[in-house]
């Protein structure tokens, strides 16, 4: 019985070899007997079509389908040429080369999700390829964009009548936003001219939009509190910053402006910490808390502006359209800023096996460093803000092989208030070791060495003691 059942699962694995032999042998059969069309070695043409023809590779990978399928969609979107309108948005930009490539790359994006009415007219395999060929009717194709741009053009015109609508003098932000969906309607077709009537008369929507949005944002007025501000580098200001938005009504009475989103922005010389942006309030004040000012040069000018970026909402807006909408100029006041340096007296021994060194090393990078920072430095304690304390020596550690002596160096640094001598930052080093033919040399080896520790780590933390604003 036993012997029989094996013979039973031998004949019954034979047979499902065979089978399967026999269905590659059908596979490739298959595959053999239709010729390669004409249309994969040599591109059809079609007036009334666009062709696309998309290949892949079997042995680069299992998803070919779909891999030939998109390929076959890419090669059809570069058989349609967008053309840039004379009277469209796009046009006035054209000599911008960054932003006509960001348009053309968001419109082939929107393409290849929203293709429509391309049919699948034949396809070829073999063993190792895979081809299909796409056409698309060019008049179905128009027809079908111009009834999408006049669904886009009809929501844009529904946006930009409730925007005026609204009073800009009370709903100054709604209506901006509404104004701004109308524009991101349109953001699709910044290629072409969309005339429509608009209050009795003929104008190119999207033109008209852009306009709308330009001349809302030159209503904005702003009033600050102080002109002049004064602070000390890499501390925070004595006072927040307080300024209010509004605009003039026809009778030239201050209307504020509430929930405008506003920022505070400086030339690039300038690292500014602390809240940059800010909202104003129901009558239309704003405030901003800088913690620390670090510049070079000692009169600043801050300008407040309008945040545009939140001011424009929507994550679908594409970024040819977000950058067309924050091309627009808004108005600004500008608050100069007073910076007066870090006055600091530096208290520095620095000893070599006990012994005076001919030049210091460490205090001059220190100083450097931090003149760097903006920070000055008084001969006299009375007149500083901050005592820095530094203290170094060498220690012979003998012979380290050969004629090759070692010494080692231990370094301190405190950093005090000046006016009240508390001690406000401590940090030490020690053991740092150098290497030369006398003791002296090792000794001068080691500072060398111990000015690299101080100003990659030990430095960072003093500086971040110095400028933290308190």
């Amino acid at each position: 019985m036993k012997k029989l059942f094996q013979i039973l699962v031998l004949l019954a694995s034979f047979v499902l070899v065979t089978l399967a032999s026999c269905n590659v042998k059908k596979e490739i059969a298959q595959f053999s007997n239709r010729q390669k069309p004409t249309w994969v070695d040599q591109r059809p043409t079609n007036t009334l079509y666009y062709i696309g023809i998309g290949y892949a590779s079997k042995l680069s990978t299992t998803d070919f389908q779909r891999v030939a399928k998109k390929n076959a969609l890419d090669d059809m979107m570069g058989e349609i040429k967008v053309t840039v309108s004379s009277n469209s948005i796009l046009s006035q930009y054209q000599s911008n080369q960054n932003f006509s490539q960001q348009f053309f790359s968001d419109s082939r994006m929107v393409a290849s999700e929203t293709m429509e009415g391309f049919e699948v007219l034949d396809s070829w395999e073999n063993k190792t390829d895979y081809w299909i060929y796409y056409r698309l009717n060019k008049a179905d194709f128009e027809a079908y964009k111009r009834k999408k741009m006049r669904e886009a053009a009809d929501k844009a015109l529904d946006y930009l009548i409730r925007a005026n609508q609204l009073d800009a003098s009370t709903a100054y932000v709604q209506a901006f936003q509404l104004r701004t969906k109308a524009a991101a309607s349109l953001q699709d077709y910044l290629n072409e001219s969309i005339e429509v009537d608009y209050q009795n008369k003929q104008v190119f929507l999207l033109n008209e939009i852009m306009a709308q949005l330009q001349a809302q944002l030159y209503l904005i007025r702003f009033e600050t509190s102080n002109e002049t501000l004064h602070a000390v580098v890499g501390k925070s200001l004595n006072q927040p910053i307080q300024a209010r938005a509004f605009i003039k009504s026809k009778d030239s009475i201050p209307m504020p402006i509430p929930y405008l989103p506003v920022k505070i922005v400086a030339n690039k010389q300038v690292n500014i910490q602390g809240s940059k942006q800010s909202e104003t309030q129901q009558d239309g004040s704003m405030q901003f808390g800088i913690n620390r000012i670090q510049s070079k040069d000692m009169m600043q000018v801050l300008v407040l502006k309008p945040d545009l970026e939140k001011l424009i909402i929507g994550d679908s807006i594409h970024a040819s359209m977000r950058n067309l909408l924050l091309n627009l100029e808004g108005p600004s006041a500008n608050i100069r800023v007073q910076i007066e340096p870090i006055k600091i007296y530096m208290q520095s021994e620095e000893l070599n096996l006990n012994t005076a060194m001919d030049y210091p090393i460490l205090t001059p990078a220190l100083k450097k460093k931090l003149m760097e920072e903006g920070c000055t430095f008084v001969n006299n304690a009375a007149q500083a803000d901050y005592t820095i304390e530094l203290k170094a020596n060498t220690k012979d550690q003998g012979v380290m092989w050969g004629q090759m002596l070692r010494s080692s160096i231990d370094m301190s640094i405190v950093l005090k208030d000046s006016k009240g001598q508390n001690e406000l930052f401590r940090d030490a080093k020690e053991g740092v070791q150098g290497f030369q033919t006398t003791k002296e040399k090792a000794g001068v080896e080691a500072y060398q060495a111990m000015r690299t520790v101080m100003l990659n780590s030990i430095y960072q933390k003093l500086a971040g003691t110095l400028f933290s604003g308190e």
